[in-house]
């Protein structure tokens, strides 16, 4: 009797236990029945997302999920009802506040008596902190320190994914190399920190002249590179008139060797005579020095 007593004690204590880790934690638990319902949440739901609980049982999780994360929630799901142990999820989930959360989910089975599988049960962790870090880190990684423009490294992507749309869109893609002639003169003259400048002040001025879905990256120095999709060669005479209108406009104030003076190069890509970005990048290179230096 006694060690039945101790039993039943011992028991108690541990369920005791559970629900005040169930109760206290900030990680998010939840259990849903087959139809990915909610039947359970504790209440770090109503304390870190403000949302009650009761609004948010018999509803599913992807109708709290932002829009293109929901799909993939739901696939996970079907998988974890057929006895699949999913971990690390990752989804974006919407406070009530409109907030984007970035949650890391690991779901598992739930089980009946009879070891049917009835629902899903499973925790979640915040991660939003660390996906805006990754974010700044992958921002830094992609971009030049000085103009904010992408680095080689990214515009070569970047124009492997125009290559793709020319293709299936029928353009061209015009690549510009651009290089300031005088950014020597200018150090010798004014210092590093003009140089800067006028390297910043040539990128912002590409900013303004091609649109947001150009690829512009500085590839070092005072040099830059553009790629551009164009509906055909005639393109590049616009884009022209209104580069060098942007410069005229920008050197009306600048006297001797702040004036901005840039070279240029080209080179197209046809996707009906595809060459390598390589070659295009050469091609519009050779031609910006030859235009630097004649």
């Amino acid at each position: 009797m006694t060690n039945k007593s101790s039993e039943n004690k011992g028991s108690k204590e541990i369920n005791d236990v559970y629900r005040d880790i169930v109760v206290s934690t900030n990680t998010l638990i939840w259990r849903t029945d087959a139809e990915g319902r909610f039947t359970f949440l504790n209440p770090a739901w109503e304390k870190i997302y403000n949302y009650k609980i009761e609004e948010m049982l018999g509803k599913p999780f992807s109708d709290f999920q932002v829009p293109e994360a929901a799909g993939h929630y739901i696939n996970a799901f079907r998988d974890c009802l057929i006895g699949e142990s999913i971990i690390g999820h990752e989804t974006a989930f919407s406070s009530k506040g409109g907030d984007e959360i970035h949650l890391a989910i690991n779901m598992i089975p739930l089980h009946d008596d009879k070891d049917a599988i009835v629902g899903i049960q499973g925790t979640a962790f915040d991660i939003t902190e660390r996906k805006h870090a990754d974010d700044i880190l992958q921002y830094i990684s992609a971009k030049d320190e000085l103009t904010g423009l992408y680095n080689l490294h990214t515009f070569l992507s970047m124009t492997e994914q125009q290559i793709r749309t020319a293709h299936r869109e029928k353009k061209d893609i015009l690549i510009i190399y651009a290089g300031q002639q005088n950014i020597k003169k200018i150090i010798e003259e004014h210092g590093e920190e003009a140089g800067d400048r006028v390297i910043i002040d040539a990128a912002n001025i590409l900013r303004k002249t091609f649109r947001e879905a150009d690829v512009l990256a500085r590839t070092g120095g005072s040099e830059f590179v553009i790629s551009t999709l164009v509906l055909s060669k005639d393109g590049e005479k616009l884009i022209f008139s209104r580069l060098h209108k942007n410069i005229d406009e920008y050197n009306k104030d600048k006297n001797g060797s702040l004036k901005l003076l840039m070279s240029f190069g080209t080179s197209f890509y046809d996707p009906e005579k595809p060459v390598s970005i390589n070659d295009l990048l050469s091609t519009a290179d050779d031609e910006m020095y030859k235009n630097k230096y004649s």
